[in-house]
């Protein structure tokens, strides 16, 4: 657990609806509720970015000579970029090629609810497990994913719960996101942070239902430390 919760060291009691098993599935689901909610606002009532695909099809346009049925100014940085020369030498199109059939989700790109609820459910284990806690035996999945074998790499016994955590993060985001094709890389790095955000602010309140005095510190994604305390 982590070093704050106040059952640590108790001989006759453990945590259960608070500080327990209980407490640790609610305040996940509890915590996704509002960071999706969180994200679906600013998604819809302050960035409104288009997808990388819709960006695609005003490369089209313009490639193709058809600028005029667009009244979009895009940057010479994309319009000459080599990836998207070789993209179009691949596929024979300037638009954008999606892992998914159907293309890209019809809401706005920014930030990703992968990466919120993410860094909003992360934030929340952090805050109840001693994320400096090293993994024993770590295990790594074979080529085929069928199976699990030890880890070797040079970084063995130093592999914490929170580093775990943060990568962790950034792989449900940046996998189902940027590597399909339907997210810029800076969705999936600023919904992480606004997770965060979400999380600390939701826990900060839920403290002061808590009956038991405790004071909790987790460390945040860029390394400073977050309190949670109900003192």
């Amino acid at each position: 657990m982590n070093p704050g919760n106040p059952y640590n060291g108790s001989r006759t009691e453990n945590g259960f609806g608070t500080f327990g098993g209980p407490d640790f599935a609610g305040t996940l689901a509890a915590v996704a509720t509002v960071a999706i909610n969180a994200v679906w606002y600013q998604k819809w009532f302050v960035h409104l970015r288009p997808r990388p695909e819709a960006i695609g099809g005003l490369v089209h346009l313009i490639k193709t000579g058809q600028r005029d049925k667009t009244d979009v100014t895009l940057s010479p940085v994309i319009l000459n970029s080599i990836g998207l020369q070789k993209s179009f030498e691949r596929y024979g199109t300037w638009l954008l090629s999606q892992a998914f059939r159907e293309g890209s989700p019809t809401h706005p790109s920014y930030p990703t609810g992968h990466g919120v609820v993410g860094g909003a459910c992360i934030t929340v284990l952090k805050f109840f497990f001693d994320g400096d806690f090293v993994i024993p035996n770590p295990v790594v999945p074979t080529s085929d994913g069928l199976s699990l074998v030890p880890y070797t790499g040079s970084d063995v016994g130093q592999l914490t719960v929170n580093g775990e955590l943060n990568k962790l993060g950034h792989n449900v985001s940046f996998g189902h996101g940027i590597h399909a094709g339907i997210h810029w890389r800076s969705d999936t790095d600023t919904s992480l942070l606004l997770g965060e955000a979400v999380a600390l602010s939701f826990l900060r309140d839920r403290a002061k239902t808590y009956n038991e005095p405790f004071t909790i510190e987790i460390t945040k994604f860029d390394g400073t430390t977050g309190t949670i305390s109900n003192q």
